[in-house]
């Protein structure tokens, strides 16, 4: 079945690729959809990831023959070589130099989970690197220097509007990402705090339980600014998957179960005992 090919900036393409550990069908389904999404699209490669599945799966051409690459895995490499890449994850027309291997050699399984490896150089090598990039959630900006990176990041958001017109680009650092980052660095400050119970006096027991009630208190109103500011960024920023509601709740969701783990620490754990 055809899938779509997502492209810049839709941010799946950062997702880790989990291993696969299940030889049945649903993998099997797997690697026909992306045959069939790879040939529409004229590909000479893909990962799973370019059509929104993060499972570790890649089909490489070589020759007149589609290698099916489950698991893969880069075991040697040697030499290297700056080349002028392209991707399809990217807008028509967009390359950066970069330096690959010149020759590598991988392992991975098939579709029935026994173990290959293949030797690859030049452009096989290039391309089977390329997809590997992508099961760890890197692109070829990720190869770049600072300086170069942001002169691609520019280019690439020129070249975004004046294809797409949306009028406001997508952002590559969202506000609302400092929210996040402040109450997940709380959060890692009380969880911290669950050894000193260990070694400290009752009094220096009951000071951390009062500092751990306030952080959490903190952590709280930083996540309901996240929402709120989220919600704002979804309405500017329109064409970013990443500002899409149901991304944002999830994130949400996901704050308030290690929130309520760590409220449980500091109640059950920390709290001076009667």
């Amino acid at each position: 079945m055809l899938k779509e090919l997502i492209t810049y900036p839709d941010e799946r393409i950062r997702y880790i690729s989990a291993d696969i550990r299940k030889y049945d069908d649903e993998l099997f389904e797997l690697l026909e959809n992306m045959h069939d999404t790879m040939a529409h699209h004229g590909l000479d490669a893909i990962s799973a990831i370019q059509i929104a599945i993060p499972f570790s799966a890649i089909l490489i051409q070589n020759g007149d023959e589609i290698i099916e690459m489950v698991n893969a895995r880069l075991i040697m490499n040697e030499g290297a070589e700056e080349i002028d890449e392209v991707n399809p994850y990217f807008p028509k027309g967009f390359s950066a130099k970069i330096k690959r291997y010149s020759k590598i050699k991988v392992v991975y399984e098939n579709r029935h989970g026994e173990l290959r490896h293949l030797d690859a150089e030049g452009d096989l090598s290039f391309r089977l690197q390329r997809q590997m990039d992508f099961l760890f959630g890197g692109t070829l900006l990720d190869k770049l220097g600072k300086d170069a990176r942001k002169m691609a990041e520019e280019v690439l958001v020129s070249q975004h509007e004046g294809i797409y017109d949306f009028g406001v680009s997508c952002p590559t650092v969202f506000v609302r990402d400092y929210f996040k980052k402040g109450a997940k660095y709380l959060m890692g400050g009380v969880a911290l705090s669950f050894i000193t119970p260990l070694f400290v006096s009752p009094s220096m027991r009951e000071m951390i339980y009062r500092v751990d009630k306030y952080t959490l208190v903190g952590v709280v109103l930083l996540m309901i600014i996240y929402f709120f500011y989220s919600q704002h960024e979804a309405k500017l920023y329109k064409q970013c998957t990443s500002c899409q509601i149901g991304n944002i709740i999830g994130t949400v969701a996901i704050m308030t179960l290690q929130l309520l783990i760590v409220a449980l620490g500091v109640f059950l754990w920390i709290a001076p005992c009667k």
